[in-house]
């Protein structure tokens, strides 16, 4: 009986066709087909779903259907996948499931439907009309921005679960092919994958732009190799502070201008949206598409961020705009640069450094040399994302420590010493100790000072990167 139901659907569905092929067709009543149309295609789909997890739960298969179906209606794995999930939470809202099956929810609106139903459960998507309606008269493409909203309200740890899980699921590999070619395949989560996706879109839009000024036709790049030299382009040519040099050999020979160095324009690298909920009265950061920004992620981005303040009047139109403001100047970086000359907590090299701000800029904290250190790339991440802390000496240095390990505010000094023993007097940071009419001189009579000092190696280089206890001393 099914089988031959399915013979007439393919006959009906041939003969539709050759009338479209003939053209003899009215166009009101193509696009009255059009509609039915509709509903025979989801119910279709949502058949295969079925049969094949119906087949691959009596024959223990062990992946509900998604091979059987794969093969059966000629999908790659991963469609096959989603869509045996998808038919599988839909049914925990069994609305929802006859709203998709009759074609009034399209595939693509009912995948992020399940979505936010794993993230928040079937109940808040069941209870929520609103969330139903729009999955049913929004297109695909303005429901993706919607429902990623949704989720987001409904979260109540302001998206922090969501970005630690994006986070804990990022990966790159890099191998070669059998063709000797090399493969780059990874993932990101929304910030650093938006992050890379602008930089190299930014370059490889240059390149492809002076191609079609200076080259003809048949030789120009396409997008897809702009793009593989602008990730070239991006790790081949890095300034001390994580921004392209302004080479002008490299300039020349990419046929792009560097313009992320000093000097130059700034390259959009990811736009945050900040507003204050009429509500709580809290800050809500969101990317351009509405995904939720958790603060710890914000106070990260801010430390090397441009801000631009708008005022909005309560239509919607801006009537006010200041000036835009990076957080870090290049003066500011070589002065922490000549400070720290790498991570403060562990001495990795400036290259892998930026500028972090002690009372996060996104609090109030200002964008002075006082309110920053330079902090490597893992000692950032756990600062925003561990809770480690950052003390403040009486002396004026930094030192960083984990969660419920605060030091004492004097530190420690190195092994233990007698009561007789002079206790090394520890070296004023340069930020706080020094004093504004210091000279030349008087840095060189210090220099020379530290060349005597026990504390330092046989050739009067300091051995401030070796630990002497859980406080270090810079």
């Amino acid at each position: 009986m099914i089988l031959e139901d399915a013979h007439q659907a393919a006959a009906a569905a041939e003969r539709m066709l050759a009338a479209v092929r003939d053209g003899a067709v009215a166009s009101g009543e193509l696009r009255a087909a059009l509609e039915a149309s509709r509903v025979f295609m989801a119910t279709g789909a949502t058949f295969q779903a079925a049969a094949a997890e119906l087949i691959a739960a009596r024959e223990r298969h062990g992946d509900g259907g998604a091979e059987m179906l794969a093969v059966s209606a000629g999908l790659s794995q991963s469609e096959a996948h989603s869509q045996v999930k998808t038919a599988q939470l839909l049914r925990q809202v069994p609305k929802l499931q006859e709203a998709v099956q009759s074609g009034e929810v399209p595939q693509a609106n009912a995948r992020k439907l399940a979505d936010a139903i794993t993230k928040t459960g079937s109940v808040a998507v069941a209870g929520d009309a609103e969330l139903l309606k729009q999955a049913s008269s929004m297109r695909p493409e303005q429901f993706k921005h919607s429902a990623q909203r949704w989720i987001a309200s409904q979260q109540t740890d302001n998206g922090a679960s969501e970005h630690a899980r994006q986070r804990a699921r990022r990966n790159l590999r890099i191998f070669d092919l059998d063709n000797g070619m090399v493969c780059l395949r990874g993932e990101f989560d929304k910030i650093t994958g938006t992050r890379i996706r602008n930089r190299l879109r930014y370059t490889a839009e240059k390149f492809l732009n002076n191609d079609k000024k200076q080259l003809p036709k048949d030789q120009r790049r396409e997008f897809t190799q702009c793009m593989a030299d602008a990730l070239d382009h991006a790790t081949n040519r890095v300034s001390t502070n994580g921004r392209a040099e302004n080479d002008k050999d490299a300039s020349a020979a990419d046929g792009v201008k560097n313009s992320g160095a000093a000097g130059g324009g700034w390259v959009a690298d990811i736009t945050l949206v900040a507003h204050v909920d009429d509500a709580t009265g809290e800050l809500i950061t969101e990317l351009s598409d509405g995904s939720r920004l958790p603060d710890a992620a914000l106070e990260e981005l801010s430390c090397n961020a441009r801000w631009t303040g708008l005022v909005y009047d309560r239509v919607g139109d801006a009537i006010w705009r200041s000036r835009s403001r990076r957080t870090v100047t290049d003066s500011q970086w070589q002065t922490l640069l000549t400070d720290y000359g790498g991570c403060f907590h562990c001495g990795a090299p400036p290259q892998m450094c930026q500028a972090h701000h002690i009372t996060p800029y996104s609090q109030g904290g200002e964008t002075s040399v006082k309110n920053m250190v330079m902090v490597c790339w893992n000692c950032h991440h756990k600062i925003h994302h561990h809770n480690w802390h950052i003390q403040t000496h009486t002396d004026g240095h930094h030192t960083l420590h984990p969660p419920d390990n605060k030091p004492a505010l004097q530190p420690r000094y190195g092994p233990a010493h007698t009561e007789n023993q002079q206790q090394p007097t520890p070296k004023s940071s340069p930020r706080h100790g020094r004093s504004p009419a210091r000279t030349k001189k008087n840095r060189t009579s210090q220099t020379r000072t530290n060349a005597r000092n026990p504390a330092t190696n046989q050739k009067g280089r300091s051995n401030r990167n070796k630990d002497p206890g859980p406080a270090k001393l810079w």
